[in-house]
C-alpha cells in the first residue's frame, strides 16, 4: 500500500516557512500524511500534526501550529538562561551573548551582498576594532561583580547558554501568549507513523522517537529502548549543541538529530512513504560571501565551514538517500533567507509562512517549467520586498519620525511588491488571500504605529 509522508526539516524558528507550506498542503492540496518525519524545530511542527488522524482533524491542527509558532513572540517564552547566563542580565557582557545568538544569526538583508567589498572599506573595519576592543576593556570592568557571580554558576551547568524549559512548559500545559498543550495520548493513537530524529552521544549513532515514546535505531523500525515521554523526544531533537543542553533518554543523553539528519527523507521511505514532501526550513544553496577570509577572524572561517558549507552538503545528501521505484520526492524549500533561527519577530515570521504557502503553491502547480520559474521568480521578488519592507518599516517605528525620503523608499518597494503578485495571478498561480495587505497596508512589528505614516503606504 502506498504511504504519503511529511518530513519536516530543522531550523529553529525558521521552522514557520514549514507551517505556511503545511496550511497549503493540507488546506489546498487535501494531503493527509499516514507518515511524518521531523528533526528540531520540525520536530516540535510534528508533534502538533501528528495528534491528528482525520484530514479534518489535520486542518485544525495545522491552524493551530500557524496560531502557535505567532504565538511565541518574546525569546522568554522558549529559551530560558543559564544561571551563569542570567548572572550577567544588565550588563554590557551579557547583551554581548544576547546578540550573539539572536541578533548575529538574523540573516543578511536580501537583495544586498553578503559582505561588502572589504578593500574598500579596510580602514574603517581597523577603526571599528580599535574601538571594540576599548569597549570590551570597559565592559569587562563593569561587568566584573556579575562575573564573579557567574563562574560560581558555571561548576553545574556550564555545557549550554540556554535551556529550553520554557518550551518544554509551554508544549505540556499550554504557554501565555495562546500556545496550546500537545498531548502525548492523542499522538500516540493508531494511524500514524511518527518519527523525531535524535542523537545519541553515548553511543555515537542517530536514532528516531516514534509516537508511542519507543527509540529505534537509525532505520527507523529497529527497537532499542524506551519506552519514553514523547514530548521529552521533541525536545532533544530541538536540543542544538551548545546552545541547549542534552536531555536523558533511557540510559543514553540525546541531542538535536540534526547533527546527523536535518532532512529524514530516508526514515520515511523505510517505513514504507512512497510520496513524500519534504519542507525545509533552511535555503539549499549558500549565498555568496564576499569577505577576505585570509584575514577574518577564526569564529567568521569556522562558521562559514560549519554552520554554512557542511551544513549545506549534509542537507543536499539528506535529501537523495536511495528510493525504491515508484517513490517519489517532492522538495519545497526555501530560496530567500527571512529569519534567523532564533529570532521570534512576528511580523518576520508571518512573512515567512506566506513565503512557504506560496513556494509550495510553486512547486505543486500543475503548469509548465516556463511558468513554473516565472511563478517562483514572482514569490522570491515579493519576499524579498517584503523582507526589505519590514526591515525599513521597523526602523520607522523605531525612529517615529518618518521623512518624506523614507516613505517615496517603502512605496517604491511596495510597488514591486505588488507588481510581482499581479504577475504570479496573471500565470494562475493562487496566493493568499490577505495578499493585498503586502503593499497596501504595513507588517506586522511590536508596538503602536508611528504618528504621520499614510493609511496606504503605495500611496506616498
Amino acid at each position: 500500500m502506498s504511504k504519503t509522508a511529511f518530513v519536516l526539516a530543522g531550523g529553529g524558528t525558521k521552522g514557520a516557512f514549514e507551517a505556511g507550506a503545511i496550511r497549503y498542503l493540507v488546506e489546498e492540496e487535501a494531503i493527509t500524511p499516514e507518515v511524518i518525519t521531523a528533526t528540531s524545530a520540525g520536530s516540535i511542527c510534528a508533534a502538533v500534526l501528528a495528534q491528528a488522524r482525520t484530514h479534518q482533524e489535520l486542518v485544525a491542527r495545522a491552524r493551530e501550529l500557524h496560531d502557535d509558532l505567532l504565538a511565541m513572540t518574546h525569546s522568554d517564552l522558549l529559551f530560558g538562561k543559564q544561571p551563569w547566563l542570567g548572572a550577567l542580565d544588565g550588563t554590557p557582557l551579557g547583551r554581548a551573548v544576547n546578540r550573539l545568538v539572536i541578533d548575529r544569526s538574523r540573516p543578511p538583508l536580501p537583495g544586498e551582498p553578503v559582505a561588502p567589498d572589504e578593500t574598500a572599506v579596510a580602514a574603517a573595519d581597523r577603526a571599528a576594532r580599535r574601538r571594540r576592543r576599548v569597549q570590551v576593556v570597559a565592559h569587562m570592568g563593569r561587568s566584573l561583580p556579575h562575573l564573579l557571580r557567574a563562574r560560581k554558576s558555571l561548576r553545574g551547568n556550564a555545557g549550554s547558554l540556554l535551556t529550553l524549559e520554557p518550551l518544554a512548559k509551554a508544549l505540556r500545559d499550554g504557554g501565555p501568549t495562546g500556545i496550546r498543550p500537545v498531548d502525548p495520548a492523542l499522538i500516540g493513537r493508531p494511524g500514524l507513523e511518527l518519527r523525531v530524529a535524535v542523537a545519541a552521544l553515548g553511543d555515537g549513532v542517530l536514532r528516531y522517537v516514534t509516537q508511542d515514546g519507543q527509540i529505534v535505531a537509525s532505520d527507523a523500525v529497529t527497537p532499542v529502548a524506551g519506552p519514553v515521554d514523547v514530548l521529552e523526544g521533541v525536545l532533544a531533537s530541538a536540543s542544538v549543541p551548545l546552545l541547549f543542553p542534552p536531555r536523558p533518554l533511557a540510559g543514553d543523553v540525546y541531542v538535536d538529530g540534526g547533527v546527523a539528519n536535518n532532512i529524514p527523507v530516508d526514515a520515511a521511505v523505510r517505513l514504507g512513504a512512497t510520496q513524500v514532501f519534504a519542507i525545509l526550513a533552511v535555503p539549499l544553496v549558500q549565498p555568496r560571501d564576499n569577505r577576505d577570509y585570509t584575514a577574518a577572524a577564526a569564529p567568521a572561517v569556522f562558521m562559514r565551514a560549519t554552520a554554512g558549507i557542511a551544513f549545506t552538503e549534509r542537507q543536499l545528501a539528506n535529501l537523495n538517500p536511495p528510493l525504491p521505484g515508484g517513490t517519489t520526492v517532492t522538495v519545497i524549500d526555501p530560496v530567500t533567507d527571512v529569519v534567523g533561527p532564533f529570532e521570534v519577530s512576528q511580523g518576520l515570521m508571518l512573512l515567512d509562512m506566506d513565503y512557504g504557502w506560496m513556494r509550495a503553491a510553486d512547486v505543486l502547480a500543475e503548469v509548465t517549467d516556463d511558468v513554473r520559474r516565472q511563478a517562483a521568480a514572482d514569490t522570491e521578488a515579493v519576499v524579498i520586498g517584503r523582507t526589505q519592507a519590514w526591515h525599513r518599516e521597523e526602523t520607522l517605528w523605531a525612529s517615529g519620525r518618518p521623512s518624506a525620503g523614507d516613505l517615496r523608499a517603502l512605496a517604491a518597494i511596495k510597488a514591486r511588491v505588488q507588481e510581482a503578485v499581479t504577475d504570479r495571478k496573471g500565470l494562475g498561480l493562487p496566493t493568499p488571500p490577505d495578499a493585498e495587505r503586502w503593499w497596501s497596508g504595513y507588517e506586522v512589528h511590536t508596538g503602536p504605529t508611528p504618528p504621520g505614516l499614510p493609511a496606504d503606504p503605495s500611496t506616498s
